[in-house]
């Protein structure tokens, strides 16, 4: 059992979360805000804080959060808490102390931030925890664990992490599948993003006039990105539904099936980016920089943030199979509210930070900063990323490990 003097639970937890309140708060006015701006519009900043600092300490008391039970969807729990107390204090203060100095976007990027500190903060200390009590060295009275543990969070990730073999051959049979008895192989994977981009090519230079400069490279880094998300996500979001005879007749960490998904299309996006990226910059001359080293820490988050939504879809499937027609309807709508073939400039000033917040935006616009623009991705795109990557695939983990014991039946 877990016991109250766990910190992530009680009174310690209540405090970190209103200390990470407060300062995520003022941390929000200070990124949206200019020096000179930021002294201005403080003051209304420090009037409207203890509002939302209590909002958000109250909605995850209702929530449950601070209670020994019902922990198991604490993710889903923490990150929509998060965002319902901000839209309430924002609410309670326009109302009491007028709308004059409160940002909307200071808010938004305020309910970001919180949501990854309190999620960080949380699976850090519940993978410490579980890693002890697999290991059996818990602090007396901290975390005791028997036989129960593989169904939170962080022991499910911890019992994944001992099946990886399985997820290296699960991968590897999918790669041998999909190109056996193909002449060309691998190349088959390089027709279609070739083909989209010569069409968009024609299409937005030469139709619509466009005059977005290297509009071909500009396209391909938003493209690449956006197959490997539609992929992985209609890849992923059946792997429950479509493996019952594997689940009913092994015992193995049923994460590893939508996860093997998102794998399988990561190499075939890696081996792809191998071929074109090159290829491209030779002949656009673009020169290396060192914001390219940036590359692989948002195709992290990327990976986090597809890994999450796919084990959060597939567990949806499981019960529900309509939510793979709805993926392919919501995966059109999703496309055009990504910036891959127009630049965010076309985009009227007031929508860009709400267009900022579209599932794969912040990726998308952050390899175009890095490779097409040349400049280190803005810090309002760091935050949503992270926030998106992090606050996904703790979501998607903890939902996915709550329900695990149902799928054998659903299936």
């Amino acid at each position: 059992m877990i016991h109250t003097g766990y910190v992530r639970l009680g009174g310690a937890a209540l405090v970190i979360d209103g200390l990470a309140a407060l300062g995520c708060y003022i941390a929000s006015y200070r990124l949206r805000f200019d020096d000179a701006e930021f002294r201005h519009f403080l003051a209304f900043a420090l009037r409207a804080l203890p509002a939302f600092a209590l909002a958000h300490v109250g909605v995850l008391a209702a929530a449950g959060l601070y209670r020994l039970s019902g922990q198991a969807l604490w993710p889903l729990k923490l990150t929509l808490g998060t965002v319902t107390a901000a839209a309430i204090a924002f609410a309670l203060v326009v109302v009491t102390l007028g709308e004059q100095g409160q940002s909307r976007q200071a808010v938004v990027v305020y309910a970001l931030m919180l949501t990854l500190v309190c999620l960080a903060w949380r699976a850090a200390v519940g993978l410490r925890m579980r890693w002890q009590a697999l290991r059996g060295d818990v602090p007396p009275g901290a975390l005791e664990v028997r036989g129960e543990h593989h169904r939170s969070m962080s022991g499910g990730l911890l019992l994944a992490w001992r099946y990886r073999h399985l997820l290296r051959n699960l991968v590897a049979k999918d790669l041998r599948l999909k190109y056996r008895g193909s002449i060309l192989g691998f190349a088959w994977s390089l027709l279609n993003p070739l083909l989209m981009i010569g069409v968009y090519t024609f299409a937005f230079t030469y139709i619509m006039q466009v005059g977005t400069p290297r509009f071909a490279f500009f396209v391909l880094i938003g493209l690449l990105a956006w197959n490997f998300f539609a992929g992985a996500v209609m890849g992923s979001a059946a792997a429950i539904a479509d493996g019952g005879s594997l689940i009913k007749s092994v015992l193995f960490p049923r994460v590893i099936l939508p996860i093997s998904g998102v794998v399988f299309n990561g190499v075939q996006y890696l081996l792809t980016v191998a071929v074109f990226l090159p290829v491209m910059l030779v002949w656009y001359q673009v020169p290396p920089g060192p914001q390219m080293l940036l590359f692989p820490i948002f195709l992290a988050l990327q990976v986090l943030f597809i890994s999450g939504l796919a084990l959060m879809l597939s567990t949806a499937t499981a019960w529900l199979r309509d939510v793979r027609h709805l993926i392919e309807v919501m995966l059109g709508v999703a496309f055009w509210a990504t910036p891959i073939i127009y630049e965010q400039s076309r985009v009227p000033e007031e929508l860009r930070f709400a267009l900022l917040l579209s599932p794969m935006a912040s990726f998308v616009r952050a390899y175009q900063d890095i490779f097409y623009y040349l400049t280190p991705p803005d810090l309002a795109v760091w935050i949503v990323a992270a926030a998106y990557g992090i606050g996904a695939f703790v979501c998607g983990v903890s939902v996915f490990v709550a329900y695990e014991g149902g799928f054998a039946e659903q299936v």
